[in-house]
């Protein structure tokens, strides 16, 4: 499985408000959008597999030096909507590999969440 990710804010009327998104334009000099940046494969209730935190502006010249590297992503699925009442829950857990050269960019998405699907 492989897809994007973003991060949405809802204010006090309900409004969906995007921070960021990874599905975007590489940078500021061409139109061509990012490749999916999460690659996973699944077991049961378990998702595993890398993450590629693009959310950052990586063109700012505070990150000059710093490379995008590939993250560990975790996904598990905790509590199904099975029983009356309960919304669907799973714990979202990413952290860089223990091999990660110390040049990485900062990972700006959560890495130890846990999500409840909106009914």
């Amino acid at each position: 499985m492989n897809g994007h990710f973003e991060m949405v804010e809802v204010d006090t009327n309900g409004n969906e408000i995007t921070i960021y998104k990874s599905n975007k334009p590489y940078n500021s000099q061409t139109p061509q959008h990012w490749h999916p940046v999460i690659d996973a494969g699944h077991n049961g209730n378990k998702l595993d597999g890398r993450i590629m935190d693009n959310s950052l502006d990586y063109e700012d010249p505070q990150w000059d030096g710093y490379t995008l590297w590939h993250a560990r992503l975790r996904m598990k699925i905790l509590q199904t909507g099975s029983c009356i009442g309960c919304s669907t829950t799973a714990s979202w857990k990413v952290a860089y590999f223990d091999l990660t050269p110390s040049n990485k960019l900062p990972l700006n998405i959560p890495t130890d969440i846990v999500l409840t699907k909106v009914q």
